[in-house]
């Protein structure tokens, strides 16, 4: 309706009287200072919505958070802490951008370069000079932190699904929707090899703590152990052994000491694998995919979330179920702290969770998202969370 119909349309209303049906109403919002809309209100309508004894039902939103970053306007899908100067967060997400931001102000520090489609996974290199950003356009951006300016642009995979950086130089690795990896150095973006085995998108992946070989796991249900020197496959496990997982691996965790992997399915399983082949537990607490894994560094605690807002912790001595935990939706992420049995957990439910994995105690919750959180990092000392969420904003949790 432009200006000139609002005018006639209110010059007609002494003539006729309009009236609105309950069904047509919706929400109504007050907002601090608009006492004129107070004003308005009669007393008939100020019984409704009132529950029991007179009391009107309210939302109350909770914000835990001490800071945040608001500049993305859409979904958030990925996150990263700077290695060494910690005060740095590099996000990315469906407005097709990324951007480097100050963790303590919220100050935008550099929005790197737009990519043609939603940008799906960002990391900082493990010496923090460099931060690659990779998006559903097929491309990676490759940029100076210091400097702020692109070194390269990488391209040849399709829709980029995941990026991670060799944890003793400047190569970076990428898994892709048509089910390859890709790997190049940097700064130069030389192209050194492309990885093919897996028979669908590849899901997850990375380096091990070692960077002597490569994982990852595929919408086949295939979980293969490469060497990055010459590309060839060094193990592979499949859904043709029905010991292992019958349908698409979603994530997996690679133990301190490089033997052991932990991966996640959507056949509401996890599956600890050593590297020579040996299938060492299934692990079955779940009634829905698992999407979160993780292994603890200093205790021998396996971690699973699922989509049915279960986490459970294991004991990988004796492959028994240790506790299970919830949240009240679909856990997206869990990240064990670091020298230290505590676990950090995210969710549909939009909550940030920090547990005890001893004792299975919740020692804090923290909210303030209005959507699904999707990505999570952690400081060094664990003190502090930042996250990532489906309503557009990230958000910073201190103690």
């Amino acid at each position: 309706m432009n200006s000139d119909d609002r005018r006639n349309h209110y010059d007609e209303e002494d003539a006729e009287e309009t009236f609105v049906d309950d069904d047509d109403v919706a929400d109504v919002v007050h907002y601090e200072g608009e006492e004129d809309r107070d004003d308005m209100a009669m007393d008939d309508d100020d019984e409704e919505g009132e529950g029991e004894g007179g009391e009107r039902d309210e939302v109350l939103l909770e914000d835990d958070s001490v800071q945040g970053f608001f500049a993305h306007k859409e979904p958030v899908f990925s996150l990263d802490l700077h290695p060494t100067r910690q005060n740095l967060v590099v996000s990315g997400g469906s407005d097709d951008r990324a951007y480097i931001w100050q963790l303590d102000t919220g100050d935008q520090i550099a929005e790197l370069g737009k990519h043609d489609d939603s940008v799906s996974a960002v990391r900082f290199s493990n010496d923090g000079s460099l931060v690659a950003t990779g998006g559903m356009d097929g491309k990676i951006h490759v940029y100076s932190v210091d400097k702020r300016e692109k070194c390269a642009t990488l391209d040849g995979p399709d829709e980029i699904q995941f990026v991670d950086w060799h944890p003793k130089g400047n190569v970076l690795l990428a898994g892709a929707q048509d089910a390859s990896l890709w790997m190049w150095s940097l700064p130069g973006g030389d192209f050194m090899h492309v990885f093919a085995g897996h028979s669908a998108p590849v899901t997850c992946g990375q380096f091990t703590n070692s960077g002597r070989n490569i994982v990852s796991g595929a919408e086949d249900g295939s979980l293969i152990v490469w060497d990055p020197k010459t590309a060839a496959i060094v193990r592979q496990f499949t859904s043709q052994d029905e010991r292992f997982h019958q349908g698409a691996i979603t994530s997996l965790a690679i133990a301190r000491d490089d033997q052991v992997i932990l991966t996640g399915s959507v056949d509401a399983t996890a599956k600890l694998v050593h590297v020579n082949g040996s299938i060492l537990a299934s692990f079955g607490n779940a009634t829905e995919s698992v999407e979160a894994v993780g292994l603890c560094d200093v205790l021998p605690l396996a971690a699973t979330g699922s989509v049915d807002g279960s986490l459970s912790i294991w004991d990988i001595n004796t492959m028994r179920l240790r506790t299970t935990l919830r949240h009240d939706d679909s856990v997206t992420r869990v990240l064990w702290h670091e020298s230290s049995p505590m676990l950090t957990s995210v969710s549909m439910d939009c909550s940030v969770r920090t547990w005890d994995a001893r004792t299975g105690e919740c020692v804090r919750v923290w909210r303030g998202h209005q959507a699904g959180i999707m990505d999570v990092a952690l400081t060094h000392d664990g003190r502090t969370v930042v996250t990532a969420s489906d309503d557009g904003c990230c958000l910073v949790f201190s103690e």
